[in-house]
């Protein structure tokens, strides 16, 4: 999901959220439209009293605690000269939900990512090593690849499948297996590392790095770029690439780089870790099509 793609009529769902928060803050912002690329409980355009933009999204998993600590963590990156967006207020509301009121970067999301594409986001990926060498109470993300997480990623959802679900999950078990089996480091790593999240101006320049609603993580910089490749892979199942205009070069590059620079012990543990999350959430999901790419992706590296 992007924050700044190309603006579309919002929703009365949406309008209800931004009234929501404006009942409970009394910001008195107004909706000026949606992200046209936004997913399901997308980002809000709106406009505060002053006149300057902002973006309105909502944070389903992270709550109040980890989303204020992004808001911390975000300014600081920001004045290290990152380009992520200020979270101006981060505010509870119903049913476990966070709302998140932010700054609105400039640029768009890519309507073609080829190889230069791919280049700019792995160069963006470089400037977040040791981001976080100075903040150890950002958490490093569980793998799961032992056990089901708390809520998900479930591996009780590969062993109902099918029969080539549950040798994936034997295999993710195998990895868990190992004495190494969680992510360390002290990278920035951002979970939903994707193309959709990546705004740039004309000159395909990068401009932004947008929606931390899952809260920023520590770890290896690299674990994001596995689930941009799976993202990559699922936006192919468009004869067009998607939205973002998807080439199968970008796919090819990406996966020289993740050859060339992880080990491939490593490259096993996070491959592992994002089949079985992203298989949790496509066999939730039942379409028979995403489920069998995701299928496919665990098979080329874990068989």
């Amino acid at each position: 999901m992007s924050e700044n793609a190309t603006a579309k009529p919002a929703t009365t769902e949406h309008h209800t959220l931004v009234a929501e928060i404006n009942k409970r803050t009394g910001l008195g912002v107004v909706v000026t439209g949606m992200a046209d690329q936004g997913e399901t409980g997308g980002a809000v355009f709106v406009r505060w009293p002053d006149g300057h933009d902002g973006v309105v999204t909502r944070a389903y998993d992270a709550g109040l605690h980890t989303m204020r600590r992004t808001a911390e963590v975000l300014s600081m990156l920001r004045g290290q000269g990152l380009p992520v967006p200020r979270h101006e207020l981060v505010v509870q509301l119903d049913n476990g939900v966070v709302g998140v009121v932010q700054e609105r970067l400039p640029g768009t999301p890519p309507h073609r990512t080829d190889a230069d594409m791919i280049n700019a986001v792995l160069a963006m990926n470089e400037r977040f090593a040791g981001q976080l060498t100075s903040r150890p109470d950002v958490p490093v993300p569980p793998l799961h690849l032992r056990h089901s997480g708390p809520e998900f990623p479930r591996h009780e959802t590969l062993a109902g499948y099918n029969d080539r679900s549950r040798r994936l999950l034997k295999i993710i078990r195998e990895v868990g297996a190992a004495p190494v089996h969680e992510m360390t480091g002290d990278d920035l790593v951002h979970t939903d590392y994707t193309i959709p999240n990546v705004l740039i101006d004309d000159s395909g320049k990068i401009t932004g790095v947008v929606d931390w609603n899952f809260g920023v993580a520590r770890g290896d910089r690299h674990f994001g770029l596995i689930k941009l490749r799976f993202d990559l892979a699922w936006a192919r199942l468009d004869p067009t690439g998607g939205h973002n205009g998807v080439q199968q070069e970008a796919i090819d590059h990406l996966d020289n780089y993740l050859d060339a620079t992880l080990e491939p012990d490593l490259l096993r543990m996070y491959w592992a870790h994002w089949t079985l999350t992203m298989l949790h959430w496509t066999i939730r999901a039942g379409e028979p099509d995403v489920i069998d790419l995701h299928l496919r992706l665990g098979e080329s590296r874990l068989s």
